[in-house]
């Protein structure tokens, strides 16, 4: 199934209001759709393309199996362009060459449709030449700017489009398009609930030392449960050495908050089940413990976040949290 049919499901409230714009004949010039990277903007720019295009529309809605529907997905319609960053970014060069295809009508129709890419990296002289076509349009032309930072493109051009936001998946939705990329279900329901990103669940995923972290996470914490004091001493064996740069320690303690934030759901008997192999062992130790207690440990992980976005060593932030989850459960 393309990403093109997948959008329907994931982005249904913006898929059926473009469908109804399309078979009503209200589409604007010029859309700027914003969201992490990999939520499908892409994706829904070229739907609503292929709604435009398409032969055998029904009610707005593209069929994605005729010939105008399969060009524009392979990137081969005349009618429909495409720019991306040349290296960082967007150079005047290449807004110059949409200006200039702006002015032409269609190759097969009246209709022309632009899909820019990453459009908040736009060089200040690309986005000014761009700020021409969005204030005086012409023809039967709609563009779509893609980006994941609305803040970094021009004000005036942010003013002459209609903005969307994608909706973020939800857990459930993310878990189910991980297990359809091959990933285990046990990984997918961490990933999923890890991030509400796609793209960023996929980079996590393959992290070669991702499986084992997650075992030697899940050990520390059942050991800080359990009061045993190999849980200190886990610390420099087990968790370290698999931390090779910024982005490790994120995940690391992006795991940690999601282990003290579903023993909150396994306190109150929701049992989500999201670290499978431990959580029997988990539940049995945390319903031993107070609310007071449960909350107290979300609190200090939180806290920990703060002390590294100010340079404490991570070493130093992490035994001293350890030190500190140990304190809260059991004094």
């Amino acid at each position: 199934m393309s990403d093109n049919n997948e959008i329907r499901k994931q982005q249904t409230v913006l898929t059926d209001y473009f469908a109804n714009m399309i078979d009503q004949g209200h589409l604007a010039h010029a859309y700027l759709l914003t969201g992490p990277k990999g939520i499908g903007k892409r994706a829904l720019a070229l739907w609503i393309t292929q709604g435009i295009f398409c032969k055998n529309k029904i009610a707005g809605n593209p069929c994605l199996d005729c010939e105008e529907c399969r060009r524009i997905e392979s990137g081969n319609h005349p009618d429909v362009v495409h720019v991306v960053p040349d290296g960082l970014s967007i150079k005047v060069d290449q807004i110059r060459f949409l200006k200039s295809e702006f002015s032409k009508s269609g190759v097969e129709g009246n209709r022309k449709a632009f899909i820019i890419e990453d459009a908040d990296k736009m060089t200040i002289s690309a986005a000014n030449s761009l700020l021409k076509f969005l204030e005086e349009p012409s023809g039967d032309v709609v563009a779509f700017l893609l980006t994941e930072t609305v803040n970094r493109i021009l004000p005036t051009i942010v003013s002459r489009c209609q903005l969307f936001e994608l909706a973020k998946p939800s857990s459930a939705q993310l878990i189910a398009m991980l297990k359809k990329k091959g990933i285990t279900t046990d990984k997918a329901v961490i990933l999923g609930n890890l991030t509400d990103s796609l793209a960023e669940s996929e980079k996590i995923a393959a992290n070669e030392n991702f499986d084992k972290l997650v075992r030697n996470i899940c050990v520390w914490y059942l050991h800080i449960l359990q009061e045993d004091a190999r849980c200190f001493v886990e610390v420099q064996m087990s968790l370290l050495p698999l931390i090779n740069n910024k982005d490790d320690e994120v995940i690391l303690l992006n795991l940690i908050i999601l282990l003290v934030k579903n023993s909150i759901s396994v306190y109150y008997g929701k049992k989500d089940n999201i670290f499978v192999k431990f959580q029997a062992e988990f539940t049995g130790l945390i319903e031993r413990l107070t609310a007071d207690k449960i909350t107290q440990a979300v609190e200090l992980v939180l806290e920990t976040r703060k002390k590294l976005a100010v340079n404490v060593s991570f070493q130093n932030v992490i035994e001293a949290l350890t030190i500190d989850l140990s304190q809260c459960y059991h004094v």
